[in-house]
């Protein structure tokens, strides 16, 4: 009980959700990828700006509500068909260069979350053990 309560009051959750998150939109990426010139095929990916603010405000909830009160479990993304490349008669974008560009800073932002997470574990593990760093 605890221990939860300790890491449930930090950013961890936050982190948590992220790297959830960073997780779901690889998969879509990837499978966008794989599907670059199939024909009729609809990219797919999941709006980053939308999460953010869905996050956000339930971390401003967070701050107002009693300890424990509030979860992120429910933050997700929201599933865009994004039309930002050139459009094909087909309706497929087919720009490579921008899926491994895409592919490559949600994996960047991916490993920076669990390094990140990493840390914060390793400090509560310290003060758990009472050791000074």
């Amino acid at each position: 009980m605890f221990i939860e309560r300790l890491l449930n009051q930090g950013n961890a959750p936050l982190i948590e959700q992220a790297v959830k998150f960073s997780a779901a939109r690889q998969k879509l990426l990837a499978e966008d990828m794989a599907n670059v010139s199939t024909p009729g095929y609809v990219q797919k990916d999941l709006s980053v700006q939308k999460f953010q603010e869905m996050l956000r405000e339930r971390a401003d909830a967070r701050d107002s509500a009693p300890v424990g009160s509030t979860t992120f479990d429910d933050v997700t993304g929201e599933l865009i068909s994004p039309t930002s490349n050139i459009l094909f008669h087909d309706r497929n974008n087919r720009s490579i260069e921008q899926l491994a560009s895409d592919s490559q800073k949600n994996a960047l932002f991916h490993n920076m979350m669990i390094e990140i997470l990493r840390k914060q574990i390793g400090q509560l593990e310290m003060a758990l053990k009472e050791r000074v760093t």
